[in-house]
């Protein structure tokens, strides 16, 4: 009987005692590596002024949360003289304690878990609605003029990470835009394929719950201009796209998504009596959307 008590208080002893530790990801390591970021935060009951032991083969280290968001958090070494020995994406062990330990996990359990601990690449779809205005235009066969450009478009992407810090996407536009000469209103109607590079800036993580990325692109389509009696369409290129935004997570699924970008058109329509126009033309966009992971 007393054996069997002994058993069960050892076996609960050690559930207990696993349940505090948790394997993480080395987010970010500061220049000085003194302060580094997990992926742990107020959801997972971390709090301003806790500390942990944070443990990776036979290196261990104590540090103090100093800035914590609801899913990350900023640690700074407790020992003035020591500077972080892991690097950024390294897996280590976290126990919520005021002490060294040095034996937290067996090497075999620890790399048996990290797999799943490992970011993978993620996919999304991104959608996004934004407001655009024109800066500049030159058309042939016509004189100079100052005209007034603008219009609202809706664009849907598939997004997918290369690395950590880069990803491509593949959407589809459709933009509406009304171009106002003195005495006339035309009104351009585009649809587009879109193809884009993003670079996400992910050092910021450590100042900002998001990521703020830059892309450049291109798209191509189909593009049709009318007015009372006239209709003309052909071809629209759009090449370059630069474009800078941020991204801001809502939780581990959703992202709200802003970005400014400038664009450059070059469209060639055919007109009625047979002849080609051709349209380039400068805008700036302002979106907004939502981004969904799966």
């Amino acid at each position: 009987m007393r054996v069997r008590l002994f058993i069960f208080c050892l076996l609960s002893f050690l559930s207990l005692s696993a349940q505090a530790f948790e394997l993480i990801m080395i987010q970010a390591v500061s220049d000085s590596r003194r302060t580094f970021i997990t992926r742990n935060g107020k959801r997972q009951g971390i709090a301003r002024g806790v500390t942990g032991t944070f443990t990776a083969e036979d290196i261990s280290v104590l540090a103090k949360a100093i800035n914590v968001t609801g899913n990350f958090t900023q640690w700074e070494l407790l020992n003035q003289e020591a500077r972080l020995p892991f690097e950024k994406g390294k897996i280590v062990t976290y126990y919520p304690a005021n002490e060294y330990l040095w034996a937290l996990t067996t090497e075999t359990e620890r790399r048996k878990y990290i797999r799943s601990e490992i970011p993978h690449d993620k996919r999304s779809w991104v959608f996004k609605g934004a407001l655009t205005r024109g800066l500049s235009e030159s058309v042939s066969d016509v004189a100079a003029t100052t005209t007034q450009r603008g219009g609202f478009l809706g664009e849907v992407y598939f997004e997918k990470d290369i690395t950590e810090s880069i990803a491509f996407d593949l959407g589809a536009r459709y933009e509406r835009e009304v171009v106002n000469y003195t005495g006339a209103s035309l009104i351009t109607v585009r649809s587009l394929a879109i193809f884009d590079i993003i670079y996400y800036f992910n050092f910021l993580r450590e100042y900002l719950n998001g990521r703020f990325y830059l892309a450049g692109g291109m798209g191509y389509g189909m593009s049709n201009t009318s007015t009372v009696g006239l209709s003309q369409s052909g071809p629209v290129s759009l090449l370059p796209v630069v474009k800078l935004g941020v991204a801001l997570p809502f939780n581990e699924t959703w992202e709200f998504l802003t970005d400014g970008a400038l664009e450059s058109f070059q469209t060639s329509e055919k007109q009625q009596s047979g002849r080609t126009q051709t349209t380039t033309q400068t805008n700036f966009k302002f979106g907004f959307g939502l981004r969904r992971f799966f």
